[in-house]
């Protein structure tokens, strides 16, 4: 069946695409690489494959993002972009930016410079730039804002408050 497992080059029906696999003999005479038998081809790492998604997610510093089906309770400090795909129950404090997806609620505080809602948000919210509700987006509790934007569907509910536009003047919150 084998004549020499060995083997990587031949010439009877291979066109040399698998190099460095041992070779058999097929039924035309000709040989042809041995699959079940060949070397072991290195399997990525998990640190390997942990970079590759790194890149994928391509994160900025300073952000944080909570995936879908993620639940979080706490505090969120000093970030400069807040990206909520799932679940938050927290307080937001030094934070430039929060966007809650539609998939995403925050339930909590907050006080930002930018706000962009296409979820849920419930609490207390003090915007010093623009509060955006996007369609199907839900704003409500004590809403201050200085600049709004709601699509057609979106609800802001709650006390609400008009303020003086301003930028964040903690330099920790900006970088």
């Amino acid at each position: 069946m084998f004549r020499n497992r060995n083997e990587t080059s031949g010439d009877g029906g291979d066109n040399g695409t698998d190099k460095g696999l041992p070779r058999r003999e097929d039924a035309g005479g000709g040989f042809r690489a041995d699959h079940r038998t060949g070397a072991a081809r290195p399997v990525p790492s998990s640190f390997t494959a942990l970079n590759q998604e790194h890149d994928k997610v391509n994160a900025e510093p300073k952000t944080l993002i909570v995936g879908r089906e993620i639940r979080m309770k706490g505090e969120i400090g000093n970030c400069e972009h807040v990206l909520i795909h799932g679940f938050a129950e927290a307080a937001l404090s030094d934070c430039r930016a929060f966007e809650v997806s539609q998939s995403g609620t925050l339930n909590g505080s907050a006080e930002v410079q930018s706000a962009d809602v296409s979820g849920r948000f419930d609490g207390t919210l003090k915007v010093r730039g623009r509060l955006i509700i996007r369609a199907g987006g839900r704003v409500s509790g004590d809403i201050a804002y200085a600049e709004i934007e709601i699509e057609p569907g979106g609800r802001l509910d709650g006390q609400i408050q008009s303020i003086e536009p301003q930028l964040v003047t903690n330099k920790r919150a900006i970088g």
